[in-house]
């Protein structure tokens, strides 16, 4: 069998991309942000910016095959009667009835969502489809994070991480990100720590060197792709 061509292209999340990356929050988190969460923040959060990593691939149509079936395996609507009923307690409550949005006919693998602080860019979250781990899109978002935030600006980024991720640490130090501080008793799951790590400069000339080392590592290991918004 021929080897498939695969592409990754990273983008800014839309609207119709939410219904695959609560998928992916599902598989990595076990306190996942809800949908409407991402909605907001992309309609009404200007400090927000989340970014997907979209598989392009010459079997696409196996691909969109794929996405179908996970479709129709979700829960069916409630019956017309319930519906009304429901729609009527959302008028009465003053809840916003929300328009059909088209959902994204790419598979979505990843996303990174980073908030553009005054100063600062901070990632809030990563996450990688758990079929596609172990295949560098993690640190492709990475990446992404922080030409976000070179084009944006901002002189650092920052983030947490949970104490016990030492793979995500080693990561994040090979990107010259530092630990800092820690918050104890952060995460709400389990009161794990969080470690928090920054990165000095993103504008410096030693720090684009590495950044631009580091990309072109990456390209030659996991092949290529776009960033969809430079």
């Amino acid at each position: 069998m021929q080897a498939t061509s695969v592409r990754y292209h990273v983008r800014p999340m839309d609207l119709g991309d939410i219904s695959q990356v609560m998928e992916i929050e599902q598989e990595s988190f076990l306190n996942m942000w809800p949908a409407t969460a991402f909605k907001r923040d992309i309609q009404h959060n200007p400090l927000a910016r989340y970014l997907v990593v979209a598989e392009q691939r010459q079997d696409a149509e196996e691909a969109m095959a794929l996405l179908a079936e996970r479709e129709r395996r979700r829960a069916p609507m409630p019956p017309p009667r319930l519906g009304r009923w429901v729609g009527e307690l959302k008028r009465l409550f003053g809840v916003e009835e929300e328009g059909e949005v088209e959902t994204s006919r790419e598979p979505i693998v990843g996303l990174v969502g980073v908030w553009l602080m005054p100063g600062e860019a901070h990632i809030v979250t990563i996450a990688v489809r758990e079929s596609h781990r172990g295949r560098g899109i993690g640190e492709l978002l990475l990446i992404a994070a922080i030409a976000l935030a070179t084009l944006n600006d901002r002189e650092v980024v920052t983030l947490e991480v949970r104490a016990s991720n030492q793979a995500a640490q080693a990561l994040y130090e090979k990107y010259g990100f530092r630990k800092v501080d820690v918050r104890h008793r952060y995460y709400s799951d389990n009161h794990e720590d969080a470690v928090i790590m920054t990165t000095d400069s993103i504008h410096s000339a030693p720090y684009q060197a590495l950044c631009q080392r580091l990309r072109q590592e990456h390209r030659e290991r996991c092949g290529h792709y776009e960033l969809d918004f430079c």
